[in-house]
């Protein structure tokens, strides 16, 4: 039996939540910023947010975000656009989008532009503790789902019943106290009904789990490094 460690973390309603599995047991929980996650689990042997990590500053700048697109065919559309760093630090949405046109040629959805504070505080994070710089690793957890179902993406929504259920059977296979997980974190946060993202914070903390036994993969195979040393990557195991 290994001795591991890993934690998933996504965003949840303007924080995280954050899933750390070990061979002894689990813990789930609610934080408000990226550096109390870092700073709970300093030691873990896995850590996998799915925020992206890594930011485009030219037009040359290669994100793995096309080729993860390509590989979830139908389930390609949960794959955002991810803005460019000078956008992402920018005022306001306006020059947001000014600031994506004329780096990348184009614009921004809302959607992205709603994930862009939490981009920057992540990106923010990794400037000011170099240390945790390609040791924080992104993912994506509609991508890690095809892996751990024979590279066949899930196709039910994942805020349906059926989409929840189709996930954690799948998550079951990996690890035993998957159901324990979810029913822990909506004892603690009684008024919540959605485990959507849960789940996925957890789906991240199983693989973080696969690579500490198997082996970190990426994609694409040779990342390319942004302009402050992170690898623009998405990691999984096989």
């Amino acid at each position: 039996m290994f001795n591991y460690s890993s934690v998933g973390i996504d965003g949840c309603k303007g924080k995280w939540v954050a899933v750390c599995i070990t061979e002894k047991g689990f813990e789930v929980e609610k934080f408000k910023n990226i550096s109390d996650i870092c700073n709970r689990y300093s030691n873990a042997d896995s850590m996998i947010i799915d925020i992206p990590i890594g930011l485009p500053e030219s037009n040359s700048d290669m994100r793995p975000d096309l080729l993860v697109k390509k590989e979830l065919g139908k389930k390609g559309s949960s794959i955002f656009e991810v803005p460019c760093r000078q956008a992402v630090y920018a005022l306001d949405k306006k020059v947001a989008r000014e600031q994506n046109i004329a780096v990348l040629g184009k614009s921004l959805s809302e959607q992205t532009l709603g994930m862009a504070k939490a981009i920057k505080q992540v990106d923010e994070f990794l400037q000011s503790k170099p240390q945790w710089k390609n040791r924080l690793l992104e993912s994506h957890p509609e991508f890690c789902f095809s892996k751990l179902n024979n590279n066949q993406p899930i196709l039910e929504h994942k805020t349906s019943a059926e989409g929840q259920q189709k996930r954690l059977e799948i998550l079951r296979n990996y690890y035993s106290k998957s159901d324990q997980v979810v029913e822990k974190f909506l004892a603690d946060v009684p008024f919540r009904k959605k485990t959507d993202d849960v789940i996925d914070a957890l789906c991240l903390a199983v693989i973080g789990k696969i690579i500490f036994e198997k082996g970190l993969k990426t994609i694409p195979e040779k990342p390319m490094m942004d302009d402050k040393g992170i690898l623009m990557q998405m990691v999984y195991a096989e």
